[in-house]
């Protein structure tokens, strides 16, 4: 019995040691097509180790960054799956997991390996990048999309089409639609067909692809190509096949050849070819001096770097590389210049995986890479971009839905709803309220984005609906804090303009305007001002108006000397104070005490009002209301007693409307409550208020629109109990503009903001 089990058991110790034999024989093998490169026979042997024992932590290694290589990322997925929990320390494993989920359109799974990675890199520029581009695409989908893309029909076969050019009545690209000329003409990493370039032309459709040019096409790699604007001259990619032991490398190359009659010849190596790294994917300017390409040369930023070379006489110049602001870590390639820009595809930059459509401007000296988005970009790799036009042409992907490998797609730019953006600032009294929730409401209070205040009390909401309501409401439960907090809009410099309206308790509306609009806007003065304040401007000079040229700090005092206003001079010596209190005369002192300097008084237009006193002390005086004007004297809404020139304009600087509407809002309001309390105090008085408009729209109905809001003010006050007869509307349109709404034949923003003001005029009752 003892002896038969110790048979038994020798026979199972030999099984046991036969299978572990055999899998060390097939796990020896796929490594050595591995390690070749033979990626496809790597996997067959690999897998059959895989169904043996599938804890084999170097066969999940090396299936899975084969099919990553080979791009079947769902294999890669589950692998790399495997992968993450056999090798939990291995930080790549994440990495390398998280890209085949996000080339498989996982994005919400691919950022939590991503975040793995670094976590255990803290440095890694790369999974920066892949955690921050997870961000980005949940973004980029709910944007309207710019591309309308299709497959191009009888173009495309199972294995890869790419590169697309329009030559002469057809297309040209590149393909691996197998030619058996001879046995060798699959290559061994993917075990497809090696690339030719084909030509297809079409009439109502594209026709059955030919060989382009059999001076061109080898029996090895060819393509992709670039054809000169005169169409005399093509460059194009090569891979001589040599066979100089395993450790050679066939590099990437650059050649040149000129149309002769029907045929390419004078086929020529690009001079800054080379046998110790890679030149390809060239693209020649329209002016023919300047050639982009692809190549990992040594002193790049990683992997392949984009390129460009200038034609010096008949010579092509030393390789510039286009800097950090295209280049990354990763590879960039696939160069398409037009019309000032650049076009490439690269795995270096923020995207949806694989290898993204990105464009940068020469004008910008290669900076501001901006991603193209989807549809023309996908999780899976997008190149080879060409514009038949402005808006049409066609790229290559090896998207889901193909025909097989890379297809050929075309695209049609199409015109986007116009947007816009809004910017904010949320206070409490008057301080500014940080980490509080405002939720952006559609018409029917339906919230569809929100956002929560940063440590300044300021927000912003971006790619709006241009000239659409919405609402703005406080996420707050303190109803004290609700009617209380103001909500101001703010301008591209984050500085105040307007103040929203309130529609109940913590909502305002808002209507979505260009954001210029706001910029337009003169700035929302945050103290509390008289309504009665007047701007001085003028100039100082030695002996004639615009001969002084150095800055001067310039003040005006009080009887005693106290600085209670100060302003710089420009290059022209001309000044100007803003909001003073009217009075019958003011002081003025220069910094400087400069007996040489005259100073004149100005109107707004530059037309000289009259010359400054100069006094013992050193001071200017100017009288701005003497004995003869027909002077009012009055109690202002802080009771203050202040002397005015009859008929003298005022501007109510925050009456300012929501766009195209006479609605007065809560800002608006604020101030015509002070006139109300002018008017109380003051029974010898009533007042002429006038509203004014910019260029902008058509005289009449800017003379409507005025007149409407002028009204409107005048209605206003006569519900707060002043007497009708008190108080005069007219509107005036854009009659009188106080400033150009053109300058030199140009938009003139500034002075269309002055112009847009309300105004009244002080008149005594009989």
């Amino acid at each position: 019995m003892i002896q038969k089990r110790i048979i038994q058991t020798g026979l199972i110790l030999s099984i046991i040691l036969g299978m572990s034999s055999v899998s060390f024989a097939q796990l020896k093998r796929a490594n050595s097509y591995f390690a070749e490169e033979q990626y496809s026979d790597a996997i067959s042997y690999y897998a059959k180790v895989l169904k043996k024992d599938d804890s084999n932590q170097e066969a999940v290694q090396n299936i899975a960054f084969s099919y990553r290589k080979l791009k079947d990322y769902n294999n890669a997925e589950v692998y790399y799956a495997k992968a993450t929990k056999l090798n939990p320390e291995k930080g790549d494993n994440y990495l390398y997991y998280g890209q085949s989920l996000k080339n498989n359109n996982k994005v919400k799974e691919a950022k939590i390996q991503f975040q793995k990675f670094v976590e255990k890199n803290p440095n890694s520029f790369i999974g920066k990048l892949m955690v921050q581009s997870c961000s980005d695409i949940t973004e980029w989908e709910v944007e309207e999309k710019a591309f309308e893309v299709s497959n191009v029909e009888n173009i495309n076969t199972k294995n890869a089409d790419f590169c697309p050019l329009v030559y002469e009545d057809g297309i040209v690209f590149v393909s691996e639609r197998g030619v058996d000329l001879v046995n060798e003409n699959h290559y061994g990493m993917s075990s497809k067909p090696y690339l030719s370039i084909f030509y297809a032309k079409k009439e109502k459709e594209y026709k059955k692809a030919k060989h382009f040019s059999s001076q061109i096409n080898s029996l090895y790699h060819d393509g992709p190509i670039s054809i000169s604007a005169d169409q005399k001259t093509i460059y194009f990619s090569r891979v001589d096949k040599k066979e100089q032991g395993k450790s050679y490398t066939n590099r990437l190359k650059i050649f040149t050849a000129t149309l002769e009659g029907k045929k390419w010849k004078n086929i020529t190596p690009f001079p800054h070819n080379s046998g110790s790294y890679s030149v390809a994917h060239p693209w020649i300017s329209e002016d023919n001096k300047q050639l982009f390409f692809a190549s990992d040369m040594p002193g790049g930023f990683g992997g392949m770097d984009i390129y460009v070379s200038k034609k010096e006489g008949e010579n092509w110049g030393k390789p510039v590389n286009l800097g950090s602001g295209i280049n990354s870590s990763e590879n960039e390639v696939f160069p398409y210049f037009r019309k000032g820009v650049l076009y490439f595809s690269s795995e270096g930059h923020s995207g949806y995986g694989g290898l993204d459509i990105y464009s940068a401007n020469e004008a910008d000296k290669w900076q501001n890479v901006a991603n193209l988005k989807s549809p023309l970009n996908s999780p899976k790799d997008d190149f080879g971009i060409f514009y038949k036009d402005d808006e049409n042409g066609y790229f290559s992907s090896d998207r889901e839905g193909g025909m097989g490998g890379d297809d050929i797609y075309s695209f049609a730019w199409h015109t986007l709803k116009p947007q816009t953006e809004m910017s904010g600032l949320l206070e409490f009294e008057k301080l500014a309220s940080s980490g509080t929730t405002i939720n952006l409401l559609d018409e029917d209070d339906n919230v569809i984005k929100s956002t929560v205040t940063d440590e300044n009390g300021k927000f912003k909401f971006e790619k709006l609906d241009l000239d659409k309501n919405y609402l703005l409401a406080i996420d707050a439960d303190d109803d004290s804090f609700l009617e209380g907090a103001k909500l101001y809009m703010t301008n591209s410099n984050g500085e105040k303009v307007l103040l929203a309206n309130r529609v109940s308790k913590g909502k305002f509306t808002f209507q979505s305007l260009p954001y210029t609009y706001y910029d337009d806007l003169e700035l929302l003065v945050e103290e509390d001002e008289s309504l009665f304040t007047v701007s001085i401007f003028g100039q100082v000079y030695q002996k004639l108006p615009g001969d002084y040229s150095d800055g001067m700090e310039i003040w005006v005092v009080d009887d005693n000397g106290n600085i209670i206003g100060k302003t710089t001079s420009d290059k022209n010596g001309k000044f100007t104070f803003e909001k003073l209190s009217p009075d019958d005369e003011y002081l003025f002192m220069l910094a400087e005490n400069d007996g040489s300097l005259n100073m004149i008084i100005l109107d707004e237009k530059g037309k000289v009002l009259e010359a400054t006193k100069r006094l013992i002390d050193g001071k200017y005086r100017y009288v701005r209301l003497d004995a003869d004007q027909n002077v009012i004297t009055l109690i202002n809404e802080i009771d203050e007693v202040i002397k005015i020139a009859e008929n003298e304009n005022f501007i109510i600087s925050k009456v300012l409307y929501d766009f195209a509407s006479d609605e007065i809002n809560e800002a608006a309001a604020l101030e015509l409550d002070k006139l109300v309390l002018i008017l109380q105090k003051n029974k010898h008085v009533g007042v002429e208020l006038s509203s004014h408009t910019d260029s902008k729209g058509t005289d009449a109905r800017n003379m409507k629109l005025s007149q409407r809001r002028a009204d409107a003010a005048v209605n206003y006050v006569v519900t707060k109990g002043i007497d009708a007869a008190k108080i005069i509307a007219k509107g005036f349109g854009e009659s009188m503009p106080v400033a150009p709404n053109e300058l030199n034949g140009k938009d003139n923003p500034e002075g269309r903001a002055k112009n847009r003001r309300t105004e009244f005029k002080v008149i005594k009752l009989n």
